[in-house]
């Protein structure tokens, strides 16, 4: 048995020093895989059914950025979405687009499992695996490869774009599979959480497809699972040496489940769990935390506010801010303001926060710093649609009307409102001098626009 993990572990460094160095560039190029995600996700935001919620993308950030960050040559920007399907899938697309099933993030149990998941997309990422693997096939062009992944999510919405057969199903070859499990659970280790949260994810989906043969879970369609792949999955992390555990991590995760669940389920369904959790610890502060988040997502402030306060004062990670959303909603924006500060200096880089505190300086007229403040989040968090719009704001009130149109149209953009956000470049244009770094910008907008209702027929 040690002589067979020893020999796991050579073959997982071997793997891993092989992919963390680029691998050789496949035929369509790093600008052309960039293009590639960008114009999925222009799609996406139309045509998908993409959840708007900052606080819960920004933890799934947060957990990726982690693992990102043990890559040696990091080539893409990456960005994590949340697709509003309560299905166990995820999936990755080229040039560093990572689509999480809201299905999947409810039902992880820890966060390193959550971590598993994120690691090994970001390998498929990071070692080009679906092009490398349509170079072999000779299916190379955006519609084919763009069609796979709509497919993956909504097959009716995939399949104009995947005409031939052999790619209507996006499915990893075996190689690309080992590649993404061993680098994969080598940088989550490194990232400091529990390496055998992968394969404890993968037996997990394993036994919903057992518990309900007649419903295969879709990462089981292009993420091939048989039981010996998690078994040398399991050897292979424990004969890893195992990170101390994150502290608060799993806290942080039962957060953003409440708020997922608060906003996708109704409330009868999802109040009575977090209310009991908190009977049995009435002190307990990340109990607090989440039922207040239930509270406030749920469309209550003024029942959240308490105990959001309670939760931070108990130390519950995040809280703080949190406190400074239900004050907000309930209009007491000094008192938001002051806990949104307090936030920040806890937790500087939190883009979602300094949208919200940014709100209260342009309620108080304070343009300038709100500006500067969202465009350091927009820095931090590019998909942040709501900074862009109040940005759009902030230029608007100050009389720069082509700034304001930009912001707008980015707004649009990120919100899947392609119409709109095509009209708002084209005041941009109009408002510009011709061939300026301006006019070229938002004709580079314009044409992007165009040419993702091009592939797929408008």
């Amino acid at each position: 048995m040690r002589r067979a993990a020893r020999a796991l572990a050579v073959l997982a460094l071997a793997i891993t020093t092989l992919v963390l160095r680029p691998p050789p560039a496949p035929a369509m190029g790093l600008k052309d895989e960039q293009e590639l995600g960008a114009r999925f996700a222009l799609e996406a935001r139309r045509r998908l059914p993409l959840l708007r919620a900052p606080a819960i993308t920004a933890y799934l950030r947060r957990v990726g950025e982690r693992i990102v960050a043990r890559l040696d040559a990091q080539q893409f920007d990456y960005r994590f979405y949340v697709v509003r399907e309560p299905t166990l899938n995820a999936f990755a697309v080229p040039g560093g687009y990572i689509y999480v099933h809201a299905g999947l993030l409810d039902q992880v149990p820890g966060e390193a499992e959550l971590a598993g998941v994120l690691a090994h997309e970001i390998v498929h990422v990071h070692a080009h695996h679906v092009v490398r693997q349509e170079d072999q096939t000779a299916l190379i062009n955006y519609a084919t490869i763009l069609g796979l992944f709509l497919s993956a999510v909504h097959p009716a919405l995939g399949a104009g774009a995947a005409s031939v057969g052999a790619a209507a199903q996006l499915k990893y070859a075996r190689q690309y599979e080992q590649e993404a499990d061993h680098v994969g659970i080598g940088l989550m280790r490194d990232a400091g959480f529990d390496p055998l949260g992968m394969p404890r994810f993968l037996r997990m989906v394993l036994k919903a497809q057992q518990l309900n043969p007649s419903e295969v879970p879709p990462y089981f369609l292009s993420h091939p699972l048989t039981e010996d792949r998690i078994t040398e999955l399991e050897h292979l992390a424990r004969a890893m040496p195992h990170p101390k555990p994150r502290v608060g991590g799993d806290a942080e995760l039962a957060a953003a489940q409440a708020t997922l669940r608060a906003l996708v389920e109704s409330r009868e369904k999802v109040l009575p769990a977090y209310e009991e959790r908190l009977r049995r610890d009435p002190q307990n502060a990340d109990a607090q935390h989440q039922l207040g988040l239930v509270f406030l997502y749920g469309g209550q402030p003024e029942r959240a506010e308490p105990l959001l306060a309670r939760a931070a004062a108990g130390g519950a990670a995040r809280a703080r801010g949190d406190q400074g959303r239900a004050l907000a909603r309930l209009g007491k924006l000094a008192e938001a303001r002051a806990a949104f500060e307090a936030h920040l200096r806890e937790y500087p880089n939190d883009p979602p926060i300094m949208l919200e505190l940014a709100r209260t300086m342009i309620a108080g007229g304070e343009l300038k710093p709100a500006a500067a403040l969202l465009e350091t989040a927009l820095t931090r968090e590019p998909e942040l649609d709501d900074a862009e719009y109040a940005l759009a704001e902030c230029r608007g009130k100050s009389g720069d009307e082509r700034e304001q149109w930009w912001h707008l149209g980015r707004a649009f953009e990120l919100r899947g409102d392609l119409e709109r956000a095509k009209s708002a470049y084209e005041k941009v244009r109009d408002l510009a001098a011709k061939d300026t770094p301006e006019w070229k910008q938002a004709e580079e907008a314009i044409k992007a626009l165009d040419g993702a209702s091009g592939v797929f027929g408008g």
